[in-house]
């Protein structure tokens, strides 16, 4: 009986291990355009700042930067420099399928995805 409970826990240990990892997020920080991931991808925030007047941005679920509305997923401005803005998905994360493009002019992102 011992034996059972031993192993029963061990086997919960392990599997908790195994499935903690899953839904952890990379912040990684860009300031200039770039496919920042291959393929399936969610994003849980983002922050954006205007490095000088009319700075954007834009995430494309693309492999490069298309220009095309279907593959927008999300966007952003400044009109004066150093002004920033933060766009919170974290009840409801933005997914991509083909890959998590970001176009970036005259600013920094810092951006939390998986």
């Amino acid at each position: 009986m011992k034996k059972i409970i031993l192993l029963s826990l061990i086997f919960l240990f392990c599997a908790i291990n195994v499935f903690a990892d899953r839904d952890t997020a990379t912040v990684s920080g860009y300031s200039s355009s770039q496919l920042i991931k291959r393929g399936d991808a969610k994003i849980y925030s983002i922050s954006f700042v205007a490095t000088s007047n009319g700075g954007n941005f834009v995430i494309y679920d693309a492999l490069t930067e298309t220009k095309t509305l279907p593959e927008v997923k999300a966007e952003g401005s400044e009109a004066t420099a150093n002004n920033s803005q933060y766009q919170d998905f974290t009840q409801k994360p933005l997914e991509f399928s083909t890959g998590l493009y970001l176009a970036i002019s005259n600013g920094y992102i810092i951006i939390s995805y998986e």
